[in-house]
């Protein structure tokens, strides 16, 4: 389900800042898609990755023009899903900011942007982006022959800034819930820049290593350490034309 409003930093405040704001929203959307906002040239997307979710994303671009694309607490989901939003969204030349979690096919997404932010907040040491090899979701194992395609496509997205080692560290892993963590360079003392958690020790966060010497700027992962203000994604960019030019202005959709 798609869902226009007219307020962004009122959506943020519900929907990305306060359990019970998302708990609101996901009781009326269906539990097996991500669900989608519109504000002005800004999807906002929450929840877990569905293999349909292309084909809903799709027809929300071709509703209108779209600037910015804001992923938040989604635990991932369909790769192949993933991989066709971010052709779309690379394609377009539209930019991805994060708040809140967004791992393994989430993170995917993310790297599609042409501009990639973290939103500015108070909850700024809590996001973060994860990112893992691929598994297999239904028996956890881990797919190795589609590391090289996710590896190549990292290295591609971050203009090979991403250092191989740490690279392969993230992608080749041994269980489903081995991943790599980056948050905003600074904002989180306790748990480092970047930080490598296996299976094992998600609930105990202490025992993951703090990968020291680089960070989400340095890698790639971000294109900027500008923090993305909620109100520069008010205000819409197309520019108003009268009855008479709208016509001739408007233009041809772009098909993937």
């Amino acid at each position: 389900m798609t869902l226009r409003l007219a307020s962004l930093p009122a959506i943020l405040a519900k929907f990305m800042l306060t359990a019970l704001g998302i708990a609101v929203f996901s009781q009326a959307m269906p539990a097996s898609a991500m669900t989608m906002l519109r504000s002005n040239e800004t999807l906002i997307l929450y929840g877990k990755i569905e293999a349909e979710d292309f084909l809903r994303f799709r027809k929300n671009l071709n509703e209108g023009p779209v600037k910015n694309v804001v992923l938040t607490e989604s635990p991932g989901g369909d790769l192949y899903a993933a991989y066709n939003i971010s052709y779309l969204i690379t394609a377009r030349k539209i930019n991805t900011a994060v708040r809140g979690s967004c791992f393994s096919a989430c993170a995917i997404i993310f790297m599609s942007g042409i501009e990639r932010q973290m939103l500015a907040g108070n909850d700024l040491a809590q996001t973060h982006l994860g990112f893992h090899g691929p598994h297999n979701q239904q028996t956890r194992e881990i797919v190795t022959e589609l590391i090289p395609k996710m590896r190549e496509w990292l290295l591609k997205a971050t203009q090979g800034k991403f250092p191989e080692e740490l690279l392969d560290q993230a992608l080749y892993i041994k269980k489903a819930n081995d991943m790599m963590f980056f948050y905003y360079p600074g904002a989180n003392a306790k748990k480092g820049n970047i930080r490598f958690c296996g299976e094992g020790t998600l609930v105990n966060p202490r025992q993951c290593e703090i990968i020291e010497g680089h960070d989400a700027v340095s890698v790639g992962i971000l294109t900027t350490a500008e923090l993305l203000k909620v109100e520069t994604l008010e205000q819409p960019t197309t520019t108003p034309v009268d009855k008479e030019t709208s016509k001739d202005a408007s233009g041809s959709t772009i098909k993937p």
